[in-house]
C-alpha cells in the first residue's frame, strides 16, 4: 500500500513478541513508526481513523534481521541479486539483511563496497555490508571502515574466513586477525581452520555422509584456538562472533574461553539445527559449509539452543542452482530465507526447541549490531513488523522468490504462515503475497 506522512495502521487482536514474552496487544502505527502499543483488548470504535489489520491467531514480531546472508552481487547476479534475495527475504519475514563480501569482485576495499552499495540502494529491505578481511588489507581495515562510514556506507563489521572462499578471502597469519580484533568492529569468523582442511583433503568423496569426515569438527575447534590465541592481548575489547557453530565440541571451547573473560557471540543456522546425518537424503542438495553433523551434535545443539547458549540466528543463504548442486564440483551452500521461520517453528511444534528463543534470536541482531530505533516493537521504533498467522502450511520452493531453484526443506509441512510484512510502516506482504512490487 502506498505510504503518507500520516497513514495510519491498527494491528489489533495479536499475540505480540514483546519485552521477550508473548502478550495479546494491539499496535498504532502513524507513518513510518510506532506510535503506541496497548497491551489487552482495545475498542475499535476509538481505531476510525486506522486502517484495521485483524492479527487474531497470530503471532506480532519486530521484523526479522539475517546477519548471514550472501546475495551474490557483483559478479554472480545469476544465482541470486539485490531484488531476487530482497523478496526472499521479506517472503521469509525478515526486514533487514547484512551481505557477506565473498563476490567477484570480493568486497574488501573502498571501491568494492561503494560499488555494493550502488546495487543494493534501491532494494525494498533495509541492509548492510561486511568487510572481507585478507592478510593485505589487514593493516588498513579501520581505515576502510572509517572511510566507508563517511561516505554513509552501511558497515556492521569485518568477515574473516579462516578456510578458503572467493578471491583472496583467506587469512592465513595471526597477525592479520589480530589487527581486525583490535579495532571496534564485530569479526565475523568462518573459523573452518584451512591447514586442517587440508589435512583431511584427501578422503574420498562418495556422497553428502563423507562431507563431515572432510571437514569435522576439528577445523572449527582449531580455529576458534587461532582466534583466541590472536586476542589474547586485548581479550575483552575482541569482539569474536563465531559463524554457524555445528558441533558439541565448539560449544565446549566457547563456553570455556567465555568463562575466562573472552566476548564471544555464536551463531546457529536453521539448518544445523534442524538436519543431521540421520535425517537426510543422499543428495548434494543437502551439501554444506560447515558440514550437517551427526545427531549426538544436533541434539546437543538444540539443548544448547533452549538454554541461551547461542545469541542470534544466521540462515547463511547460499543460493545456487540445482543444477550446480548435482554435477562437479558440487558447490556447498543452499537457500534459507524463505524456509528459516518455517524449519524452526517445525522444531517447536515437535517440542524440541523454544518458541520465545525462536523470536528473540530472529530479532537479537539490531542489538548486537547497534541498530537504532528497530529491534523491539516499542514506542517510537520504526514500524517493521512481521505478522505470522497459525494456520496450516506447506512450503514449496517453487513459490519462493529466490533465483535457487531448490529447497532441502520442500514440503515441509507446519501450522503456521508469514502473512504479513511491514517495512517503515509500509506493507509489503499481504495473505502471503506482494502488495507492490517490493
Amino acid at each position: 500500500m502506498a505510504l503518507s506522512k500520516n497513514s495510519k495502521i491498527a494491528i489489533v487482536n495479536g499475540t505480540l513478541f514483546y519485552k521477550n514474552k508473548f502478550v495479546s496487544g494491539n499496535i498504532l502505527i502513524t507513518g513510518k513508526k510506532i506510535k503506541k502499543i496497548i497491551l489487552g483488548y482495545i475498542y475499535l470504535d476509538k481505531l476510525k481513523e486506522y486502517k484495521i489489520i485483524d492479527a487474531k491467531d497470530c503471532y506480532v514480531s519486530y521484523g526479522f534481521i539475517d546477519p548471514h546472508v550472501h546475495f551474490r552481487c557483483p559478479g554472480q547476479e545469476y544465482k541470486e541479486d539485490w531484488q531476487s534475495g530482497s523478496k526472499a527475504a521479506i517472503k521469509g519475514g525478515y526486514t533487514f539483511v547484512i551481505d557477506m563480501p565473498n563476490n567477484n569482485p570480493s568486497a574488501i576495499n573502498v571501491k568494492t563496497l561503494v560499488n555494493k552499495n550502488k546495487i543494493a540502494k534501491d532494494t525494498p529491505i533495509h541492509y548492510g555490508f561486511y568487510i572481507g578481511l585478507t592478510d593485505n588489507n589487514a593493516k588498513k581495515v579501520k581505515k576502510i571502515y572509517n572511510t566507508l562510514k563517511q561516505k554513509k556506507i552501511p558497515i556492521f563489521g569485518i568477515k574473516v574466513f579462516l578456510g578458503s572462499s572467493t578471491g583472496d578471502l583467506l587469512v592465513s597469519k595471526r597477525r592479520s586477525i589480530f589487527q581486525s580484533l583490535n579495532t571496534p568492529m564485530i569479526n565475523l569468523f568462518h573459523c573452518e581452520d584451512q591447514p586442517v582442511l587440508n589435512k583431511y583433503n584427501s578422503l574420498k568423496y562418495n556422497s553428502i555422509f563423507d562431507h563431515n569426515n572432510k571437514r569435522p569438527p576439528e577445523a572449527e575447534v582449531s580455529g576458534i584456538k587461532k582466534i583466541i590465541k590472536a586476542s589474547k592481548q586485548i581479550k575483552n575489547k575482541a569482539k569474536i562472533y563465531i559463524c554457524h557453530v555445528t558441533s558439541e565440541k565448539e560449544i565446549k571451547i566457547i563456553k570455556k574461553y567465555r568463562k575466562i573473560g573472552f566476548n564471544i557471540i555464536a551463531e546457529i543456522t536453521p539448518h544445523h539445527l534442524f538436519f543431521d546425518l540421520s535425517n537426510i537424503k543422499k543428495s548434494n542438495i543437502y551439501k554444506v559449509n560447515p558440514p550437517i553433523r551427526p545427531a549426538r551434535d544436533v541434539n546437543e545443539i538444540r539443548k544448547q539452543f533452549n538454554k541461551g547458549f547461542f545469541q542470534i540466528i544466521g540462515t547463511d543463504h547460499a543460493p545456487h542452482l540445482k543444477k550446480e548442486k548435482e554435477s562437479p564440483p558440487l558447490t556447498s551452500g543452499f537457500p534459507g530465507l524463505e524456509s528459516s521461520f518455517y524449519a524452526l517453528y517445525n522444531l517447536y511444534q515437535k517440542n524440541i526447541i523454544s518458541l520465545e528463543m525462536i523470536f528473540k534470536l530472529l530479532t537479537s541482531g539490531y542489538e548486537i549490531f547497534n541498530i537504532k530505533k528497530r529491534g523491539r516493537l516499542k514506542e517510537n521504533n520504526y514500524a517493521d513488523i512481521t505478522i505470522i498467522k497459525k494456520e496450516s502450511n506447506i512450503f514449496k520452493s517453487k513459490q519462493t522468490f529466490t533465483k535457487a531453484d531448490f529447497s532441502p526443506f520442500d514440503g515441509l509441512k507446519t501450522d503456521c504462515k508469514i502473512d504479513i510484512v511491514m517495512i517503515d510502516g509500509e506493507i509489503k506482504l499481504q495473505n502471503g503475497e506482494f502488495v507492490v512490487d517490493a
